[in-house]
């Protein structure tokens, strides 16, 4: 329909604010309504017209990892329970600031100010139609292929008993974020298969009844910040950027927020939050 560029229009002041370029604004509002492969699309197509620094590709990709896929993760989301607008919001404003967070390290340090060097590449001739499917056909192929190694690997960690033993190494750091070990298994799926494809593990295991609404809403904000580490990563890592914001300082600031939503849910508002961002 040809709304992606006008809509991202709308996001060029916050790009701008944030410190990146404004054209990437389209980047992160493809791969926010849509998904991160749409993103990577945009960003391959814009990159033949401007000079990105690796630090505005990596503040972009940390953007991307945050707030993608809106329209199912948001469902997704709402489907375990918790309030669409909440996680719509929580996301969108979450990006903005670790964007602006990575860019104030990156300047103050000087780091990865030079020129950005993709392995993402457009066609320089156009492709006939069957091509085209051909190539569709290819990516639904590895896409495919991506999901069954992931939940193969999944069964068969369970199978040996491997599974078992990382949840129950994940009940300590769990705890030091406020949430119990029964949320462990929906932590490990989001982390393995993200959100979109670990949607369904993840509405089953957060419908249980002997997970509380605290546990819910922590979970899944933690999922919301920083989820799918394999897949994903690797994908932003193809656009070009660094790892050590795409990774690593997304872990560090995503603790940071969930430990700032732990305190709050320890005052007396805690009921009061919970009834209103949990159906």
């Amino acid at each position: 329909m040809g709304l992606i560029p006008i809509l991202a229009k709308l996001l060029e002041p916050l790009t701008s604010f944030v410190g990146i370029d404004g054209s990437l604004g389209l980047v992160w509002m493809a791969a926010m309504l849509v998904n991160i492969y749409a993103g990577m699309a945009a960003f391959a197509t814009l990159q033949s017209m401007f000079d990105y620094s690796v630090a505005e590709t990596t503040i972009v990709g940390l953007m991307l990892l945050i707030a993608h896929s809106l329209p199912i993760e948001v469902a997704i989301a709402k489907k375990s329970g918790i309030s669409a607008g909440f996680t719509l919001i929580f996301r969108f404003i979450n990006a903005l600031i670790a964007g602006k967070l990575l860019f104030f390290i990156y300047q103050y340090f000087d780091l990865y100010q030079e020129l950005n060097v993709s392995v993402l590449a457009i066609p320089d001739s156009n492709i006939s139609h069957a091509e085209w499917a051909i190539s569709q056909i290819k990516n639904f192929l590895i896409i495919f292929s991506i999901i069954f190694s992931i939940i193969t690997l999944i069964n068969l960690l369970k199978s040996f008993g491997i599974w078992q033993f990382i949840l129950k190494i994940l009940k300590v750091p769990l705890n030091f974020l406020g949430m119990s070990d029964k949320v462990a298994n929906i932590i490990l799926i989001g982390l393995t298969l993200g959100i979109s494809f670990g949607g369904g593990f993840l509405i089953e295991e957060s419908k249980k009844k002997e997970i509380t609404k605290k546990d819910i809403f922590l979970s899944m904000a933690f999922l919301g910040l920083y989820h799918s580490i394999i897949e994903d990563t690797i994908l932003i890592l193809l656009l070009g950027s660094h790892i050590s914001g795409i990774l690593f300082f997304r872990l560090i600031y995503t603790i940071f927020i969930i430990l700032i939503v732990k305190i709050i849910l320890e005052t007396r508002y805690s009921d009061r939050i919970l009834k209103l961002f949990i159906n």
